[in-house]
């Protein structure tokens, strides 16, 4: 469950306010048996977006920062505890605009916060509220449960308004964009189904022939895809008995077995705070002997700027041991490496990728500005903002 830290980051970016600490402080106060002080409420919404068509466009803004409110809210029923406090009114009365341009995927992925937001709606719908506030429509909800819920990571693109007023990707998805360009009016169809004919002889001739490396990326592929990052948990944690400096650590990444993991970690933590600790760990990179142990993955950890601190990377709560990171609107699969170009390739794409790894002012693990992201929700770091990872 995210800090109460963590917390009134995300607060303040939803309200576009940069909070001091005393406000974060007045945000998590019970709203007493009185009534809310809503010019106190209006004041820390005075900046909020009132515009669902803006909301829209800012959706990955409001995913990202509203999956830290996914993630307290999925024990409890109000943002600061059994009690409703100032965060819940506040929250609610920014969070309106968004709610009524999200799409039934963005509420499932985000179910908490739906949840959340429609009691609060119906709380609030109670009370006498100023006009200025414009709480006065209510946002819909589809209570058909999907089979399968949508994760927070594949909504980390924009929305777009449609001109009905639906919301949907900002790009075409690759289905859509398949089915396009192999749409052909009535007058193609012959000359496009000949082509198909001879399209499908040619792949039955190239399937009798050796096929190169199963996992040859296409060169358009982008490096980050190329690597192959999961959550795995650290089962043990000894000291390398040749180097002071290395952690031997048994690491279960949902394999038949742990893999052997080597990391410098041994002046920044002890071996006890990484022992049942979940972890981030790249494990594609070609295994390498580090002090006659070899070591068949990395650990991923960020560190400040003069590398005095470092911390593990945190994946989100409610992750499957094995569940592999992504990245939005970076499209590929990791390579399994089965050649040594093969190793060369992900090994290249490391050098590439890893200068542009860091954590963000709010301590969400990123690629350039894309967050590190599960099924579940976003992955971060505890205290370490503006961060390097590697």
């Amino acid at each position: 469950m995210p800090s109460r830290e963590a917390m009134g980051d995300a607060i303040g970016r939803l309200i576009f306010l940069k909070l001091s600490q005393e406000q974060r402080q007045e945000l998590f106060q019970k709203v007493p048996l009185s009534g809310p002080d809503w010019g106190l409420i209006s004041h820390f919404t005075r900046q909020a977006l009132r515009s669902p068509a803006a909301a829209c466009t800012l959706s990955t803004h409001f995913v990202q920062h509203m999956a830290v409110l996914h993630a307290a809210l999925e024990p409890q029923i109000f943002l600061g505890g059994a009690q409703m406090c100032t965060a819940d009114l506040v929250c609610y009365v920014a969070l309106i605009s968004a709610m009524q341009s999200f799409d039934d995927a963005r509420k499932w992925a985000l179910c908490n916060v739906s949840r959340w937001f429609d009691h609060m709606q119906n709380v609030v719908a109670t009370m006498p509220l100023p006009p200025e506030l414009v709480c006065d429509q209510m946002v819909t909800f589809d209570y058909n449960t999907p089979d399968t819920l949508p994760s927070v990571a594949s909504l980390l693109m924009p929305l777009v308004a449609t001109p009905s007023g639906a919301s949907g990707p900002s790009a075409p998805s690759v289905e859509m964009a398949t089915g396009v360009a192999e749409s052909v009016t009535a007058k193609d169809a012959p000359e496009k189904k000949e082509k198909k004919d001879k399209k499908e002889k040619k792949d039955k001739k190239e399937k009798k022939e050796p096929p190169p490396a199963a996992t040859a990326a296409a060169s358009s592929q982008p490096d980050i895809t190329k690597l192959d990052i999961r959550v795995g948990l650290i089962i043990s944690a000894e000291r390398h008995p040749e180097a002071e400096k290395l952690f031997v650590e048994k690491v279960d990444l949902g394999e038949d077995t742990p893999r052997t993991v080597v990391s410098g970690l041994v002046d920044f933590m002890p071996a006890e705070a990484l022992v049942n600790r979940r972890a981030l760990l790249l494990c594609n990179l070609k295994p390498a002997k580090m002090r006659n142990i070899e070591s068949a993955a990395m650990v991923l950890a960020a560190s400040n700027e003069d590398h005095t601190k470092v911390e593990l990377l945190n994946p989100p709560a409610g992750c499957a041991i094995g569940d592999r990171v992504s990245f939005a609107g970076f499209e590929g699969e990791p390579l399994q490496p089965q050649s040594k170009k093969d190793w060369e390739a992900v090994r290249k794409a490391w050098e590439a990728v890893q200068p542009e790894l860091n954590t963000s002012s709010e301590r969400v693990a990123q690629f350039n500005s894309t967050p590190f992201a599960t099924a579940h929700g976003v992955c971060s770091v505890e205290t370490i903002a503006s961060g390097k990872i590697k």
